[in-house]
């Protein structure tokens, strides 16, 4: 899963301006300091808007692909760009918040890869600096266990995505009919129970907020739990 061919057609996919705005201003109400590492940042819209709102900003991603698409947008000097694994990194340097949206951790494999990304997290954050993320909620399971299908077609190119559930997985597929020319990537996420992500974020000496979906206080139905975990 390195979003090779899915690279160039990510945004026309996902691309939402009004909800990357939410991510941001979730951002800025919970920062203190103007520091920011983004994790698996894909093609940056969160990043960059922050770096326009005067924020330093390492937007960082495993896929050199996505990183190539997210540099071409802007020449911000607020920005820069690493190829980085959330699950392994040591940059050296202390942030005042590290991010990690877009449901991106459900992409590790399991919980101790979170648990990884949890402990580099925290040695690459200032005391009392933020780990801020979202994941699925239970309810994606819910919603995908009928299949979502969406078919179109972007600069000429005819695609299909497909979700479905299966256990604790959601199961993306996308495929491409480019120039003649097939090509296909299976991307799987992991829903975490919550419960198991607080004790460890608390066995490493995070204090714990819980949102559903921006601006629910708590645990409640929605998409998506966003967690702020403040280093102590």
């Amino acid at each position: 899963m390195i979003y090779d061919k899915l690279a160039q057609y990510y945004d026309a996919l996902v691309k939402d301006e009004s909800a990357s705005k939410l991510w941001c201003d979730f951002t800025v109400d919970k920062i203190s300091g103007d520091k920011i590492l983004e994790l698996a940042c894909g093609s940056a819209e969160i990043s960059h808007m922050l770096a326009n709102r005067g924020y330093k900003i390492i937007a960082s991603d495993i896929s050199e692909s996505m990183l190539s698409v997210a540099s071409e947008k802007s020449s911000n000097d607020n920005i820069s760009f690493k190829c980085v694994d959330m699950c392994d990194f040591d940059l050296n340097e202390k942030f005042d918040a590290i991010i990690c949206y877009c449901d991106s951790i459900n992409y590790l494999s399991d919980i101790n890869a979170v648990k990884k990304m949890f402990e580099c997290c925290f040695n690459n954050l200032k005391v009392n600096g933020k780990l801020m993320f979202d994941m699925h909620t239970p309810d994606r399971l819910i919603e995908f266990v009928d299949p979502f299908v969406e078919e179109g077609v972007i600069d000429n190119t005819n695609y299909q995505w497909t979700i479905t559930s299966l256990a604790d997985e959601v199961h993306h597929h996308f495929a491409f009919w480019e120039n003649g020319e097939f090509y296909e990537e299976f991307h799987i996420q992991k829903v975490f129970d919550l419960e198991n992500i607080v004790q460890i974020l608390n066995e490493l000496n995070f204090k714990v907020e819980i949102y559903t979906d921006f601006d629910q206080k708590g645990i409640n139905e929605g998409e998506k739990y966003f967690i702020v975990g403040e280093k102590q």
